[in-house]
């Protein structure tokens, strides 16, 4: 080997270390970065002796795919999991259960219908007891105008969060389609790349970072081309990206109320949430919300609704005389009064309040509600109490047999199918709480398989600190060789010149 071949090695050498060592030390600058894929530098030989590397990206497609799995699993989960969190105040396990004067329990049994409907029957029991004692039907009319209170108030809780959980929806969307823009310009970069044979390894990190976080949006699948493109569908099976992206549509609701249905998420004119959808999305926060909006919300907003019309049932007003005057709402009334209201009728409990006519606060009498004429103060028909007496009491009574009396309910929304009202409310709240133990399990339980996937990819793909520094102490020897080879070479160079001369 000539002097001349030599001397072309030796610098080949240096500069394949220098390549070498531009890859560590990207590796290592790397080591912090959760979305960087460890750079692997291969030291090859061509025939003629000159060394040559070629840089490649650490992958593991089985493991990633896991992590996008995973990820879409999550955020699914937590989607349902912060809205139930949000529905549980409408129970507040931990404050008083009463509003009545005469209650003497302020044990931490909470502030749902359930709690408020048990303060309200002990009142009535009191005050059947006591009719004419003025304070105990005072009592008895402040836990009523409480328990309707409390409807009202989470009948406007289901619908924020149904609201709140549109809009999420709604930027979501927003972010999807943000995000396959950005995709687009990434993956023509690596067509181009790995058409012209350049290092396309920090563009393959960068649409890796963007899959990531497009699955915290969607579940998502994908497929690599032979060109190095790649395609994108929902996991359910709609193309969001096929050489160029589809645009994600969505239209939020300005406002929700009982019985508002909200839209659609639509793909290519394919909807991919909501009733009508054929393929739905299984998994992803726009997932989780449209199951929280559509589903689970609607669910418990029915239970109220059935609340509301148990009671107004239970106190309505009903002919004494044995006449055909028709049942009308009493105590506990709404909008459409004097028509009573279907089982669960939608938008009661936003609409049910304790009838004016026994509210003295606002010009109504206290009697009516012993009497049993609240509903129609004007119809004698309605009258129990003909006598006027003070002490009458078998309405009151009468109502305390059918507020324990069985009825049956709607099961379809999650509550008990039979029961006392009482028993229903209580189901409606072991229903909410157990549905959100449940859901937080689940959160907490997708949270950890996305560390552990996070875990098991980064050791496969990431960079080893100790591994890194290794690596570059061997290629300082190596340098070192090859500046001692091209020493040598040069003074064998300059011997050969002195001996000439």
């Amino acid at each position: 080997m000539g002097l001349s071949t030599t001397l072309s090695i030796a610098q080949a050498a240096l500069q394949a270390n220098a390549n070498q060592t531009t890859v560590v030390s990207k590796n290592i600058a790397g080591v912090n970065d959760a979305g960087y894929s460890r750079r692997i530098a291969s030291l090859t030989t061509q025939a003629d002796g000159i060394p040559t590397v070629t840089v490649s990206r650490s992958s593991n497609t089985e493991l990633f795919n896991q992590l996008l799995s995973s990820t879409s699993d999550a955020q699914s989960a937590d989607a349902l999991s912060s809205g139930l969190d949000a529905l549980e105040q409408t129970v507040n396990l931990t404050s008083s259960a009463s509003n009545s004067e005469s209650s003497t329990d302020k044990t931490s049994v909470g502030t749902s219908p359930a709690a408020l409907l048990a303060s309200l029957t002990a009142a009535l029991t009191s005050y059947a007891a006591a009719p004419d004692n003025t304070a105990l039907g005072q009592a008895f009319l402040s836990d009523a105008k409480a328990l309707a209170s409390k409807l009202n108030a989470a009948s406007t809780t289901v619908q924020t969060v149904r609201k709140q959980a549109d809009t999420d929806i709604a930027n979501a969307v927003t972010d999807a389609n943000a995000l396959l823009s950005q995709f687009t310009a990434v993956n023509t970069a690596i067509v181009t790349g790995t058409a012209t044979g350049a290092d396309i390894s920090d563009q393959q990190d960068k649409r890796d970072s963007i899959l990531t976080a497009l699955s915290k949006d969607m579940g998502i699948v994908t497929t690599t081309n032979v060109d190095g493109s790649m395609s994108i569908y929902t996991d359910s099976g709609v193309t969001l990206f096929d050489r160029k992206p589809n645009t994600i549509t969505f239209s939020p609701t300005t406002t929700f109320a009982d019985g508002t249905t909200g839209n659609a998420v639509v793909v290519a004119g394919i909807p991919i949430t909501g009733s009508s959808s054929v393929m739905p999305l299984a998994s992803g926060s726009i997932a989780g919300l449209t199951g929280l909006r559509d589903t689970t919300t609607v669910a418990y907003q029915n239970q109220l609704n059935q609340i509301a019309s148990g009671l107004v049932t239970v106190f309505a007003d009903s002919d004494q005389t044995g006449g055909s005057a028709a049942t009308i709402p009493g105590l506990f009334t709404y909008s459409g009064s004097p028509a009573m209201p279907s089982t669960g009728q939608t938008g009661l409990a936003a609409a049910i309040t304790v009838n004016a006519n026994a509210d003295p606060s606002k010009g109504g009498s206290l009697a009516r509600m012993r009497d049993g004429n609240v509903g129609d103060p004007t119809n004698a028909a309605y009258n129990a109490n003909t006598t006027g007496a003070a002490a009458f009491s078998t309405r009151l009574m009468a109502l305390g047999t059918a507020l324990n009396t069985a009825q049956t309910f709607d099961a379809t929304s999650g509550a008990a199918a039979s029961g006392t009202l009482a028993a229903y409310a209580g189901s409606s709240v072991s229903w909410l709480e157990a549905s959100r133990s449940t859901a937080t399990a689940t959160s907490t339980s997708a949270s950890a398989l996305v560390n552990q996937a996070t875990t098991s990819l980064s050791n496969s793909t990431g960079v080893n600190l100790d591994d890194q520094l290794s690596q570059m102490l061997d290629l300082e020897h190596s340098y070192s060789a090859s500046a001692e080879l091209m020493s040598t070479v040069k003074s064998m160079f300059g011997s050969l010149i002195s001996a000439m001369q």
